[in-house]
C-alpha cells in the first residue's frame, strides 16, 4: 500500500471525527481507520505518515488526542470540559445496565453517541443501545423502560441531564444492522456502531460485530469492542418477563407513541418499528453529518 493512500485513509477519518467533534487516540485511530475499500495498512506505515502529517502542521497531536489542527484546540477546549462528567455518566450507566441485565430477555447493552466517546455534556441524556431475545422486544421496553418513566428518568423537555434514552433496540433474529443506514454511505452510522461501549454481554457480542462486515467494510483494522472490566456488569441472577404480554405490550405502546413517530414510522432509517427493532430516532443529523464530512474531505482534497 502506497503512503499516499494511507495518507488520504487517515485524513479521512480525522475529518470525520472532526464532524462529530471528537478527538481520537491513537488506538481509536488506528482501529476506526477509513480505507474506503483497501486492505488494512501496518500500524507502522500509519504512524509514519501521522508523524509527516503532525510536521506539515495539518494535524495535532497532544494530551493523547489526535486532530486536525485547525480544530484541535477548540475541541480539545471542549473535551476538558466535559472530561470532570464522564465518572459520574458512567456510574449512572453501570447502574442501568445492572437493571437492564437482570432479566433474561436482555443480551447486550452498550452505551452509545457522545456518552460512549466520553464526550457527554453535562445536560446531555445517556444513550443506550439493547439486544433482547427474539419475541422479547415490546415487554422488554414496556416493562424495563416503564420503570425509568415512573422514576421520571427518561428524557423530557424539561429534563436531559443524565436521564436515560432506551430509543434503540433490536432482537438477537435481527443482528445485521446494514439496512439501518443511509442509503449512499453513512459515515455516522459506521462510526456510531464501532464506537459502541459494552456493558453487559452474554456473548452475543462477537455475534453483533460478526454480522455487520458490511457496516464495517471500509474499516479493515477494526477488531471488535473492548469493554473494560471495571464497568462490565455481571448480575448475580436474572429474572423472567411475562412474554404472554408481548402482544399487549406491543398494542399498548404502539397507541401512546407520540405523534412524531406515528408520522414517521417506516418512511426511512430513522423511525424503524417491527417485532425484532424499535429504533426511534425522530431528530437524526445523520445527513448533516455526512455533509460536513464531505466537506471536509473535499477540503483536503480527498475522496470521502
Amino acid at each position: 500500500m502506497n503512503t499516499r493512500e494511507i495518507r488520504d485513509a487517515v485524513l479521512r477519518t480525522l475529518c470525520f471525527h472532526a464532524a462529530w467533534r471528537h478527538l481520537p487516540t491513537r488506538v481509536e485511530l488506528l482501529s476506526t481507520l477509513d480505507m474506503r475499500g483497501a486492505a488494512a495498512a501496518e500500524a507502522e506505515d500509519v504512524l509514519i505518515v501521522l508523524d509527516n502529517l503532525k510536521a506539515e502542521s495539518v494535524v495535532t497531536e497532544r494530551d493523547g488526542r489526535i486532530g486536525l489542527a485547525e480544530f484541535f484546540d477548540a475541541l480539545s477546549e471542549s473535551a476538558l470540559s466535559y472530561e470532570r462528567f464522564q465518572p459520574r455518566k458512567r456510574r449512572r450507566a453501570m447502574k442501568v445496565a445492572a437493571w437492564l441485565s437482570r432479566w433474561k430477555a436482555v443480551r447486550f447493552v452498550a452505551l452509545a453517541n457522545t456518552s460512549a466517546l466520553g464526550d457527554a455534556r453535562d445536560d446531555g441524556d445517556l444513550d443506550f443501545f439493547v439486544v433482547v431475545h427474539h419475541g422479547s422486544l415490546w415487554s422488554t421496553r414496556l416493562f424495563l423502560g416503564g420503570v425509568f418513566k415512573l422514576l421520571g428518568m427518561l428524557p423530557s423537555d424539561r429534563r436531559t441531564r443524565d436521564t436515560v434514552c432506551l430509543s434503540y433496540f433490536i432482537t438477537d433474529k435481527s443482528l445485521d444492522l446494514s439496512h439501518h443506514m443511509l442509503e449512499g454511505d453513512d459515515p455516522y452510522f459506521r462510526y456510531w456502531f464501532m464506537s459502541l461501549f459494552p456493558l453487559f454481554d452474554d456473548g452475543i457480542g462477537e455475534k453483533i460485530w460478526a454480522a455487520n462486515k458490511e457496516v464495517l467494510a471500509r474499516h479493515p483494522a477494526a477488531g471488535g469492542w473492548i469493554a473494560p472490566p471495571d464497568f462490565a456488569v455481571s448480575p448475580a441472577f436474572r429474572l423472567p418477563l411475562p412474554m404472554w404480554a408481548e402482544g399487549l405490550a406491543r398494542g399498548f405502546q404502539m397507541r401512546w407513541f407520540p405523534p412524531k413517530i406515528k408520522e414517521s414510522m417506516n418512511k426511512d432509517v430513522r423511525v424503524m418499528v417491527g417485532d425484532d427493532v424499535l429504533k426511534l430516532h425522530v431528530t437524526d443529523r445523520r445527513e448533516k453529518y455526512r455533509e460536513d464530512h464531505r466537506i471536509l474531505c473535499r477540503k483536503y482534497g480527498i475522496a470521502p
